[in-house]
């Protein structure tokens, strides 16, 4: 890969970061206000952080939520972010910032993926599977063959829209299961009060509990049959894990566990592991996807 100096974006909810990557390091990052629900303002604020880096840049990546075509360089969805429903991104930072600077738009859990292949947990892997869990519930992306696997209409790696109780549950997905807010509001449910004041990262230290343990394994154990569907399905080198919640020491031997406890796992037995990438997969993955995807 050439030397190339791009700004990168990882657009969120709450907050839109931004830092300069050089040649694979990262600058410290900033960030500023998410304007959700105001399209205009939102590519305003991304145009802006450009004109202040001057003329030094190769050109500019974004991290974004939602279904992303890459060819068009537009959203067809946009996550929580409202603002970027049905956007042409391209031409909307085009308009803003004229043609000469290269633009590249990828979905977020593609970046982490690409982040970790590049500059984490998989490198030198073809096939491995990112499966993030969220306080909205699971994510994910497929790295196979040595690429991205976006799919006909850009929505591959869709893993928490996954039904794995329909005899019981119905149509419900693997996010109403698995989402780090459902540990909170069983918790909560046990043992009353909001479940918004709950931190689920805490309730993996009090597995000593029986009563919070049992909530927490059985929360484990949807995880790991979405994780086990989808080693049954690629057969992937390693699936890693991504999120706040899986940096917690007490997760990653949870899911082993309740891996193991599927009769059928023995016959497969991925790596499971970590991401290496965490608080700044996004912008990283950008990167890594603007060096690999614009010539």
């Amino acid at each position: 890969m050439d030397s190339k100096r791009v700004l990168t974006f990882d657009v969120g909810y709450r907050f839109i970061r931004h830092a300069v990557v050089t040649d694979g390091m990262q600058d410290v990052p900033s960030a500023f206000a998410t304007p959700s629900e105001d399209s205009e303002a939102l590519f305003d604020g991304i145009a802006n952080v450009v004109r202040q880096q001057g003329e030094s840049l190769d050109g500019i990546s974004l991290s974004l939520p939602g279904f992303v075509d890459v060819k068009r360089q537009r959203t067809i969805t946009g996550g929580p972010v409202i603002a970027l429903y049905k956007q042409n991104v391209g031409k909307e930072l085009r308009r803003r910032l004229g043609d000469d600077l290269p633009i590249w738009v990828e979905n977020d859990a593609n970046c982490a993926a690409i982040a970790e292949r590049y500059a984490g947990n998989a490198r030198k892997m073809d096939d491995f599977v990112v499966f993030t869990i969220t306080d909205a519930g699971v994510g994910g992306a497929l790295f196979l063959d040595g690429h991205i696997r976006r799919g006909r209409d850009w929505r591959a790696g869709e893993l928490g829209m996954m039904i794995t109780n329909y005899q019981t549950e119905g149509a419900r997905s693997l996010h109403e299961y698995s989402s780090t807010d459902t540990l909170n509001k069983r918790y909560a449910a046990k043992f009353g009060g909001p479940s918004e004041i709950v931190v689920p990262s805490s309730l993996l230290r009090r597995m000593d509990d029986p009563e919070v343990r049992g909530i927490v394994e059985e929360w484990a154990q949807y995880i790991a049959v979405g994780i086990y569907n989808v080693v049954v399905s690629l057969d992937p080198e390693c699936v890693l894990l991504g999120g706040a919640i899986c940096q917690e020491t007490a997760f990653l031997p949870l899911v082993q566990r309740s891996l193991e406890e599927i009769p059928y796992w023995k016959d497969f037995a991925t790596p499971i592991k970590r991401c290496r990438n965490v608080s700044y997969a996004g912008l990283l993955g950008a990167y890594y996807a603007f060096v690999n995807e614009v010539k």
